[in-house]
Protein backbone atom coordinates (compact mmCIF):
# COMPACT_ATOMS: atom_id res chain seq x y z
CA UNK A 1 0.00 0.00 0.00
CA UNK A 2 1.55 3.32 -0.79
CA UNK A 3 0.69 6.34 0.74
CA UNK A 4 -0.13 9.73 -0.71
CA UNK A 5 1.31 12.77 1.48
CA UNK A 6 -1.34 15.93 0.73
CA UNK A 7 -0.72 19.51 2.11
CA UNK A 8 -4.13 20.75 4.24
CA UNK A 9 -5.95 22.04 1.44
CA UNK A 10 -5.74 18.75 -0.15
CA UNK A 11 -2.21 19.93 -2.82
CA UNK A 12 0.41 17.58 -2.94
CA UNK A 13 2.76 18.37 -0.01
CA UNK A 14 6.13 20.12 -0.53
CA UNK A 15 4.53 21.86 -2.77
CA UNK A 16 3.73 25.10 -3.94
CA UNK A 17 0.17 25.60 -5.26
CA UNK A 18 -2.01 28.10 -6.46
CA UNK A 19 -5.39 28.43 -5.43
CA UNK A 20 -7.01 31.56 -6.54
CA UNK A 21 -5.42 33.47 -9.66
CA UNK A 22 -7.51 36.61 -10.80
CA UNK A 23 -5.47 38.96 -13.14
CA UNK A 24 -8.36 41.20 -13.16
CA UNK A 25 -8.24 41.73 -9.20
CA UNK A 26 -4.40 41.77 -9.45
CA UNK A 27 -4.73 38.69 -6.80
CA UNK A 28 -3.17 35.43 -6.36
CA UNK A 29 -3.48 33.25 -3.31
CA UNK A 30 -0.57 30.48 -3.27
CA UNK A 31 -0.54 27.67 -0.62
CA UNK A 32 3.03 27.00 0.34
CA UNK A 33 3.24 23.04 1.42
CA UNK A 34 6.71 23.67 0.77
CA UNK A 35 7.83 25.57 3.62
CA UNK A 36 8.91 23.98 7.54
CA UNK A 37 8.70 25.85 10.09
CA UNK A 38 10.38 25.55 13.60
CA UNK A 39 9.40 27.11 16.78
CA UNK A 40 12.32 28.16 18.68
CA UNK A 41 11.42 28.79 22.68
CA UNK A 42 14.22 30.26 25.18
CA UNK A 43 14.24 29.08 28.66
CA UNK A 44 16.64 31.66 30.24
CA UNK A 45 17.66 35.48 28.97
CA UNK A 46 17.72 35.92 25.33
CA UNK A 47 21.29 37.60 25.24
CA UNK A 48 22.44 34.39 26.33
CA UNK A 49 21.59 31.97 23.60
CA UNK A 50 20.57 34.26 20.52
CA UNK A 51 24.19 34.53 18.85
CA UNK A 52 25.02 30.26 19.22
CA UNK A 53 21.52 29.86 18.04
CA UNK A 54 21.49 32.22 15.23
CA UNK A 55 24.60 30.16 13.33
CA UNK A 56 22.83 26.82 14.26
CA UNK A 57 19.61 28.07 12.63
CA UNK A 58 21.38 29.67 9.75
CA UNK A 59 19.43 33.09 9.54
CA UNK A 60 19.80 36.07 12.48
CA UNK A 61 16.68 35.73 15.17
CA UNK A 62 15.07 38.85 15.50
CA UNK A 63 15.72 40.87 18.79
CA UNK A 64 13.23 43.16 18.13
CA UNK A 65 9.33 43.19 18.13
CA UNK A 66 7.90 42.57 14.74
CA UNK A 67 11.28 42.12 12.88
CA UNK A 68 12.02 39.02 10.12
CA UNK A 69 15.59 38.28 9.12
CA UNK A 70 16.59 35.85 6.08
CA UNK A 71 19.12 34.31 5.01
CA UNK A 72 19.94 31.13 2.95
CA UNK A 73 16.46 30.77 1.65
CA UNK A 74 15.62 30.76 5.75
CA UNK A 75 12.95 33.61 7.35
CA UNK A 76 13.44 34.11 11.28
CA UNK A 77 10.53 35.84 12.56
CA UNK A 78 10.03 37.53 16.41
CA UNK A 79 7.07 36.03 17.68
CA UNK A 80 7.44 37.26 21.28
CA UNK A 81 10.25 38.05 24.02
CA UNK A 82 11.76 34.64 24.09
CA UNK A 83 9.73 32.51 20.93
CA UNK A 84 10.08 33.28 16.96
CA UNK A 85 9.67 30.72 13.96
CA UNK A 86 12.17 30.14 11.88
CA UNK A 87 11.01 28.86 8.20
CA UNK A 88 12.99 26.30 6.11
CA UNK A 89 12.43 24.14 3.44
CA UNK A 90 9.97 21.11 4.29
CA UNK A 91 12.91 18.43 3.58
CA UNK A 92 15.02 20.76 5.79
CA UNK A 93 13.32 21.00 9.48
CA UNK A 94 14.31 17.92 10.81
CA UNK A 95 17.78 18.38 10.44
CA UNK A 96 17.69 21.55 11.48
CA UNK A 97 15.53 20.79 14.81
CA UNK A 98 18.54 18.87 15.21
CA UNK A 99 21.33 20.92 14.98
CA UNK A 100 19.45 23.45 17.00
CA UNK A 101 18.46 21.15 20.23
CA UNK A 102 22.23 19.67 19.83
CA UNK A 103 23.68 23.07 20.19
CA UNK A 104 21.91 23.41 23.10
CA UNK A 105 21.78 20.10 25.29
CA UNK A 106 20.49 22.05 28.35
CA UNK A 107 17.71 23.27 26.82
CA UNK A 108 18.27 26.42 27.03
CA UNK A 109 16.72 27.27 23.86
CA UNK A 110 14.39 24.40 22.43
CA UNK A 111 13.08 23.84 18.94
CA UNK A 112 10.26 22.42 18.33
CA UNK A 113 8.78 21.05 14.79
CA UNK A 114 5.54 23.20 13.87
CA UNK A 115 5.24 22.51 10.51
CA UNK A 116 1.81 20.54 11.33
CA UNK A 117 0.65 23.45 13.05
CA UNK A 118 0.52 26.26 10.41
CA UNK A 119 -1.03 26.73 6.74
CA UNK A 120 1.20 29.01 5.18
CA UNK A 121 -0.38 30.89 2.41
CA UNK A 122 0.95 33.51 0.14
CA UNK A 123 -0.99 36.74 -1.34
CA UNK A 124 0.08 38.84 -3.57
CA UNK A 125 -1.14 41.77 -5.87
CA UNK A 126 -2.86 45.00 -5.78
CA UNK A 127 -6.04 43.54 -4.44
CA UNK A 128 -4.40 41.73 -1.50
CA UNK A 129 -4.41 45.19 0.69
CA UNK A 130 -8.28 45.53 0.22
CA UNK A 131 -8.53 42.04 1.48
CA UNK A 132 -6.27 42.12 4.24
CA UNK A 133 -7.60 45.44 5.47
CA UNK A 134 -11.19 43.60 5.31
CA UNK A 135 -9.95 40.99 7.07
CA UNK A 136 -7.39 41.76 10.17
CA UNK A 137 -7.58 44.35 13.01
CA UNK A 138 -4.24 45.17 13.01
CA UNK A 139 -3.28 48.71 10.37
CA UNK A 140 -1.49 47.48 7.38
CA UNK A 141 -0.65 51.32 6.35
CA UNK A 142 2.88 52.18 6.17
CA UNK A 143 2.91 52.53 10.03
CA UNK A 144 1.21 49.99 11.17
CA UNK A 145 2.98 46.61 9.50
CA UNK A 146 6.01 47.94 7.65
CA UNK A 147 7.38 45.70 4.83
CA UNK A 148 10.29 43.14 6.51
CA UNK A 149 7.90 43.17 9.24
CA UNK A 150 5.62 40.51 10.80
CA UNK A 151 2.82 40.76 13.23
CA UNK A 152 0.44 38.08 14.87
CA UNK A 153 -3.21 39.23 15.07
CA UNK A 154 -6.65 38.21 14.34
CA UNK A 155 -7.21 37.61 10.83
CA UNK A 156 -10.89 36.76 9.60
CA UNK A 157 -11.22 36.53 13.05
CA UNK A 158 -8.81 33.46 13.18
CA UNK A 159 -5.45 33.67 15.10
CA UNK A 160 -2.59 34.35 12.57
CA UNK A 161 0.85 35.08 11.43
CA UNK A 162 0.93 37.89 9.13
CA UNK A 163 4.37 38.42 6.93
CA UNK A 164 5.00 41.39 4.94
CA UNK A 165 7.61 40.81 2.09
CA UNK A 166 6.62 43.77 0.15
CA UNK A 167 3.89 46.56 -0.41
CA UNK A 168 1.94 44.07 -1.72
CA UNK A 169 3.40 40.54 -1.05
CA UNK A 170 2.27 38.77 1.86
CA UNK A 171 2.37 35.18 3.49
CA UNK A 172 -0.06 34.29 6.39
CA UNK A 173 0.31 31.76 8.41
CA UNK A 174 -2.99 30.01 9.95
CA UNK A 175 -3.87 27.40 11.82
CA UNK A 176 -4.26 23.85 10.13
CA UNK A 177 -7.67 23.34 11.01
CA UNK A 178 -9.22 26.96 10.11
CA UNK A 179 -7.28 26.49 6.71
CA UNK A 180 -9.79 25.36 4.61
CA UNK A 181 -12.51 28.38 6.59
CA UNK A 182 -9.83 31.35 5.83
CA UNK A 183 -9.45 30.45 2.17
CA UNK A 184 -13.08 30.21 1.60
CA UNK A 185 -13.69 33.44 3.71
CA UNK A 186 -10.99 35.04 1.91
CA UNK A 187 -12.23 33.70 -1.70
CA UNK A 188 -15.68 35.24 -0.37
CA UNK A 189 -14.25 38.74 0.80
CA UNK A 190 -12.61 39.47 -2.44
CA UNK A 191 -15.74 38.73 -4.50
CA UNK A 192 -17.77 41.03 -2.70
CA UNK A 193 -15.33 43.96 -2.90
CA UNK A 194 -15.12 43.21 -6.88
CA UNK A 195 -18.41 43.62 -6.88
CA UNK A 196 -18.65 47.07 -5.12
CA UNK A 197 -16.05 48.14 -7.22
CA UNK A 198 -18.20 47.05 -10.23
CA UNK A 199 -21.34 49.27 -8.47
CA UNK A 200 -19.52 52.14 -7.95
CA UNK A 201 -18.03 52.50 -11.92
Amino acid sequence: MSLQLESTLGRAFGTSAVLVCDAADGLELRERADLGCLLLTAAVDVAEIIDAASVAAGVPLPAEPGMINTAHERLALWLSPRSWLVQCGIEAEGELAARLNGTFPDRRLHAALFTDYLCWLELRGAGSVDVLQDASFVSLERNGLAVGHAKRTLVAGITGVIVRHSEIDWLIGIERSRARYFTEWLTTTRTTICASRRQEQ
